[in-house]
């Protein structure tokens, strides 16, 4: 009978581990979404239209033609971003080099939106715009702007979140071989036009030593590749700005790994994506939104998820082939 207890306590502590290392949704959470995403291994080109909400720290940027309303026109987006708090967002720098301090007003954000034209989500204007002071037009180093919003947004809103920042001045952050997961409204082909809706596509990191990534990057220290040497697969024009996102399978949290760079072409053969690699960046943008609602920290298992319930799993085989045994 002891051997009996010990299973079912076993089983129901399994069960409670499971339930606890999902992530819950909440305005001090980062990476975590009330609807889950659904990824699947299928422009954003050769990707797939994203689950309503389930990424709800995507940020659309948008411009206002001159004569335009201020609060009803949807704008024309140009660029994605990623909302890192209630203050910042962060996306490309590329995205607002060539723009004037005095035509910022004409620019604003739309945060959570599902399709290109959306502008029933939470809609604001940008106060500052903090390019990075070494950012390089000509080979793209650098990459990376914060959006400081003119007021806070309201994470209370179960559609709105912020993602998790990654772990900071980590050269190998993402690590090679694993799968990324870029999102945005750009062109569905390098000719065609715009997505309407969000889509999503799942790219892998590609090391750095490979021959085609070789060639694409001018530092790898702040920049790095995604996509299939094979090419059918990549972000694109429009998806400027927007996140690269790993998963944190001990959170089950999402991490913002790379920030959609500059590329040769689209999903063409050997010219693989450039990302940002936000990796590098953490503490330079803790040094200016630390004075707004600042990143939680997600909670991280000390073990993996997957070796836990491997444990389990086991555990579970051993006591019951144990009890059988002693039971015959």
């Amino acid at each position: 009978m002891i051997y009996k207890r010990h299973f079912f306590l076993l089983f129901f502590f399994c069960l409670i581990h499971s339930y606890l290392s999902l992530c819950t949704p909440s305005s001090q959470q980062c990476g975590c979404s009330q609807v889950k995403p659904l990824l699947t291994q299928s422009k954003i080109v050769g990707g797939y239209t994203a689950r309503t909400n389930s990424w709800p720290w995507i940020v659309s940027i948008r411009q206002l033609s001159s004569n335009a309303s201020s609060s009803t026109s949807p704008g024309s987006a140009f660029c994605g971003g990623t909302l890192i708090s209630d203050r910042y967002v962060v996306t490309a720098a590329h995205c607002f080099y060539n723009i004037k301090p005095s035509q910022y007003p004409l620019y604003f954000v739309v945060v959570g939106a599902q399709y290109r034209n959306d502008t029933n989500p939470v809609r604001l204007t940008i106060k500052s715009v903090i390019i990075h002071s070494k950012y390089d037009p000509s080979t793209y180093e650098n990459d990376i702007t914060l959006l400081e919003l003119t007021y806070r947004v309201d994470l209370s809103d179960p559609k709105i979140g912020f993602i998790c920042l990654p772990p900071s001045n980590i050269l190998t952050y993402p690590d090679a071989s694993i799968n990324a997961t870029a999102i945005g409204w750009g062109k569905l082909q390098q000719s065609g036009s715009s997505s309407y809706t969000l889509q999503q596509v799942q790219l892998p990191i590609i090391d750095y030593t490979n021959q085609y990534c070789f060639s694409a990057v001018y530092d790898s220290s702040v920049q790095f590749c995604a996509g299939f040497i094979q090419g059918g697969k990549d972000t694109c024009q429009g998806d400027s700005g927007g996140p690269l996102m790993v998963y944190n399978s001990n959170s089950d949290t999402w991490n913002l790994a790379g920030i959609t760079s500059y590329g040769s072409g689209c999903a063409v053969a050997e010219n693989p994506g450039v990302y940002t690699r936000v990796s590098m960046f953490v503490d330079w943008i803790n040094g200016y939104t630390s004075g707004s609602n600042s990143q939680s920290k997600a909670s991280i298992n000390l073990i993996p998820n997957e070796v836990l319930l491997f444990l389990c799993c086991m555990s579970l085989f051993f006591l019951k082939t144990t009890f059988l045994y002693l039971k015959y």
